[in-house]
């Protein structure tokens, strides 16, 4: 079963949102596929008049740019984690030097 290229864009963008990388990659496979499928049942009149270049652009391109957003985001959230884990042992440290001093 052939899914329309319409159906697979909204698809991908799902996969994209959810950070499902693996499933995002497989989509965008497929909907390239579909897209070159359905281009080349057009006429050449159809494909001139048709929204389907601009609008695939515009998709890969917003899925590229979420990727990067989400792979930002994603460094900066393991930064914020690391920065609290040396915290954590730094005071780990000093409360356990502070013990030692008092005993």
């Amino acid at each position: 079963m052939h899914l329309r290229p319409d159906n697979l864009a909204r698809q991908l963008r799902a996969a994209v949102l959810a950070s499902d990388h693996e499933k995002a990659t497989r989509l965008t496979l497929e909907y390239s596929a579909a897209l070159q499928e359905h281009w080349m049942l057009l006429s050449a009149c159809e494909r001139a008049a048709s929204p389907i270049p601009k609008q695939s652009r515009e998709l890969l391109a917003w899925v590229r740019d979420m990727t990067l957003m989400q792979q930002a985001l994603a460094a900066h959230h393991l930064a914020a984690v690391e920065k609290a884990s040396r915290y954590q042992t730094a005071r780990a440290l000093y409360l356990r030097s502070a013990a030692l001093e008092t005993r």
